[in-house]
């Protein structure tokens, strides 16, 4: 069985059974967002730095999704950190080990997605040494330990809105039930990385505004200007 072990526990995240359910049980702890949501969320957006800057903001989201009713399959989209994805790269079998345990693929729904789209093909190794998603599945198991997950590695260009595509029409003709999480950073700005915006005040206020145009693209859902967006300005992975 493809077993795909964890690269960041002990680093981005805790790597202890115990700290690491603790840890995540007080990120869990924050607030739902409330407002304009509906009543049933389908996706969302996730950040993948270490827990300590992005563990709130995942959790949210994931504690979001799982409110109407339990997350009981989640497919994961990751970045490419490592430039070694070319499709949509699918671990389409086993399980994630985490500090927490094996979080099992659901195997039934990566044999029709393979099967639907030559646009995404069965790669766990694309999965070995990339961090996106392995960050949120702690999280996920702490909600559900008996969710099932699909990885699925999406390259940063125009292709990723044909597999999104791809997924979109499986999910919707037979898997109504799956929830679907991108896990992407916004701008990388300052600190070890480049500060075209300016330090400070000047630095933050460049960094919100360079994320809103990304945040704006999503919420309109235009998922065909995303990718220039991301290769002008920076503002995701």
């Amino acid at each position: 069985m493809n077993i795909r072990r964890p690269i960041r526990a002990g680093s981005f995240y805790e790597a202890s059974p115990t700290s690491c359910s603790q840890a995540a049980a007080k990120l869990l702890e924050a607030p739902t967002p409330t407002g304009d949501l509906p009543s049933r969320c389908y996706g969302g957006i996730v950040p993948h730095a270490g827990w300590m800057y992005s563990g709130r903001l995942a959790g949210m989201t994931l504690k979001a999704l799982h409110a109407a009713e339990p997350l009981e399959t989640v497919i994961f989209l990751g970045a490419d950190h490592t430039g070694s994805v070319v499709k949509g790269e699918v671990f389409d079998s086993g399980a994630w080990e985490t500090p927490l345990g094996e979080a099992k693929i659901n195997e039934e729904l990566t044999s029709a997605l393979l099967g639907a789209s030559e646009l995404l093909r069965s790669n766990p190794q694309a999965h070995a040494n990339e961090h996106s998603i392995e960050v949120q599945v702690p999280l996920l198991q702490m909600l559900n330990p008996n969710a099932r997950i699909v990885p699925i590695a999406v390259p940063p260009t125009d292709l990723a809105v044909e597999i999104g595509d791809a997924i979109g029409k499986v999910l919707g003709e037979g898997f109504p039930d799956v929830r679907i999480v991108g896990s992407t950073d916004l701008t990388h700005h300052g600190g070890h990385f480049p500060a075209p915006g300016g330090r400070g005040r000047q630095g933050i206020q460049w960094t919100v505004e360079n994320d809103r145009r990304m945040i704006d693209l999503m919420e309109r859902m235009a998922a065909e200007e995303i990718i220039a967006e991301a290769s002008a300005h920076s503002n995701a992975c």
